[in-house]
């Protein structure tokens, strides 16, 4: 019989991360779980996917402050939401990371070969590693192959001597070229004892639709992965953890009127919440008036331009007939919105 795949011992102290984390117990079990099985040497890919706001940096965070505690090492790459950023960004940033921390001998031994394609794409790695020669001249998808199999060939070196989370924020404004490559690192992880290896990918559910290149990935992940890939959904907070943020965040014992009056307005989403209790810090106003009258309360504005940046994507069309839907209420009938516009 096999043994139990070990988890990470919680009574090593992790290291405090920023703001505050509350509830989110189903979701960390998984995710727990899913470490260990990593840091057995099962290759596993987990993506954390939900509106913005929702806490999926955080929950991130939270997991990867878990994994340094076990020893491993925790490499981030954000995605860039603007033009200009070069292909392969978020990997860029991470490889980069693990380079700087690197000596000759190490960098050299778990590269090989392939530091020279590697080379193209993060030019820190000719400091450590000088005079390289110059990559062959090769097709550019035979090019890419190569850069593909040299990247996927050194993450997998690099985590036999100690284990790596690779972390990929915003992924739904990742490249095609970036996907390409998660895509092609999952196949690697596929079969068992395949490296310490996690990869942790956040992205906003909210922003797919059936074009979009992470939607076509993410289905290509979950057959490359052969059952090392999962998904884990985070929604709004109940009101119990919803509770303990607000006495958290404001410092008081939030009333049952205060906690369903801002639960009401924020669905339990977390910075959501926040960014409301640091309105009513800021403006004076009290947690009481706030929970008895709370439908003139203005919308903070970090909240604003997270709901802008979603309207500004839909058309003109779709913005007049959503202005009419809020001005009947939070609930009517479809009908009647379709006479009204």
């Amino acid at each position: 019989m096999s043994q139990p795949t070990p988890r990470p011992h919680r009574d090593t102290a992790i290291p405090v991360t920023s703001g505050v984390f509350v509830g989110r117990r189903g979701e960390m079990a998984q995710l727990e779980a899913t470490l260990a099985e990593a840091l057995s040497g099962q290759g596993r890919i987990v993506m954390l996917a939900g509106e913005p706001g929702i806490g999926k940096t955080r929950t991130a965070q939270e997991l990867t402050a878990l994994a340094e505690a076990g020893g491993a090492i925790v490499l981030w790459g954000r995605c860039y939401e603007e033009e200009g950023a070069p292909p392969y960004w978020p990997w860029v940033q991470l490889i980069r990371d693990y380079v700087r921390r690197c000596d000759y001998g190490q960098l050299s031994s778990e590269m090989g070969f392939g530091a020279t394609n590697i080379a193209d794409l993060v030019p820190e790695v000719h400091d450590k590693i000088p005079n390289l020669k110059p990559a062959l001249d090769l097709e550019p998808e035979a090019a890419r192959f190569r850069l593909f199999d040299s990247i996927t060939t050194f993450l997998k070196n690099a985590a036999q001597s100690r284990p790596i989370v690779l972390v990929l924020d915003d992924l739904h404004w990742a490249d095609k070229p970036s996907l390409l490559l998660l895509q092609f690192l999952a196949r690697e992880l596929a079969p068992v004892q395949s490296g310490r290896l996690l990869v942790v990918g956040c992205y906003r559910d909210m922003e797919l639709s059936r074009q979009h290149p992470l939607s076509e990935a993410l289905a290509q992940l979950s057959r490359a992965a052969e059952g090392g890939f999962q998904r884990v959904l985070l929604r709004g907070l109940e009101q119990e953890d919803a509770a303990q943020l607000i006495k958290a965040s404001a410092g008081i014992e939030p009333t049952t009127h205060l906690v369903d009056a801002m639960y009401s307005h924020t669905e339990g989403n977390p910075f959501f919440m926040t960014e409301v209790i640091k309105l009513l810090s800021e403006s004076g106003e009290s947690f009481d008036g706030y929970a008895a009258t709370s439908e003139g309360l203005r919308i903070p504005e970090g909240v604003r331009e997270v709901i802008g940046q979603r309207l500004n994507r839909l058309s003109e069309r779709c913005n007049e007939v959503l202005t009419t839907a809020s001005i009947t209420g939070r609930e009517f009938d479809f009908r009647l919105l379709s006479n009204l516009t």
